[in-house]
């Protein structure tokens, strides 16, 4: 069995721009507070994750499980809104949805979806550009703080106990390349922002993708 599991901000969903700013929005609105963008300086870059080291330093104690729910509502709230408000911004990386039918089709290969994200705004997204997150072994920001943790769920809910002999993780951040190499996954990157020996534009050259996947 070949478990091939995918991101989906900047891999299978054109969301990582607004997805960001709406984020740092809603951290804004709650706390008033302006966070850096630039996600590979949090040590888990997962809207937990980074949610955690932000409350840590602008939060006591007994204020950060009022403070870390307020966000996610704020944030689940805003995004709900951008989709409805702009639904043709809503995209598919190009051959994403090719890509994922196609790997469903084959008896040897187990699709699965491993997000940083919360739950709910994963699903919007994936449901804007015509996939049915209830459809799809998947695991969250909303399971677990670390990208390797959230990773091992999606592979367990896809495989139910069968032994992958191989596994392969779609990327667009150094932080799932990184996540990707401590799991022994093979790693393959997704539009220009991984330095990597195997990384493709978009999703749309099928036949060369199958092919590195051997299906």
């Amino acid at each position: 069995m070949h478990v091939v599991c995918f991101d989906i901000d900047g891999t299978l969903v054109a969301s990582a721009g607004f997805d960001g700013e709406l984020y740092a929005e809603a951290i804004r609105d709650v706390l008033g507070v302006e966070i850096d963008t630039d996600w590979s300086q949090y040590e888990n870059v997962t809207d937990s994750g980074i949610l955690e080291e932000i409350l840590e330093k602008h939060s006591s104690p007994d204020q950060r499980g009022r403070m870390a729910q307020q966000v996610h509502t704020s944030f689940v709230g805003l995004t709900k809104r951008y989709v409805a408000e702009n639904p043709s911004l809503i995209r598919e990386i190009p051959g994403a949805l090719a890509l994922v039918g196609e790997l469903r089709k084959s008896p040897e290969v187990r699709v699965c979806v491993a997000t940083g994200g919360w739950a709910e705004t994963a699903a919007l997204k994936l449901r804007a550009i015509g996939l049915e997150p209830n459809d799809l072994a998947m695991a969250t920001g909303s399971d677990a703080l670390r990208r390797t943790d959230i990773m091992r769920l999606a592979e367990s809910r896809a495989t139910q106990g069968v032994v992958a002999k191989r596994r392969t993780y779609f990327g667009d951040g150094v932080w799932d390349q990184r996540a990707a190499s401590q799991l022994g996954y093979d790693f393959v990157a997704v539009g220009g922002g991984v330095n990597h020996h195997l990384a493709f534009p978009d999703l749309q050259d099928l036949e060369s993708i199958l092919s590195q996947l051997g299906v």
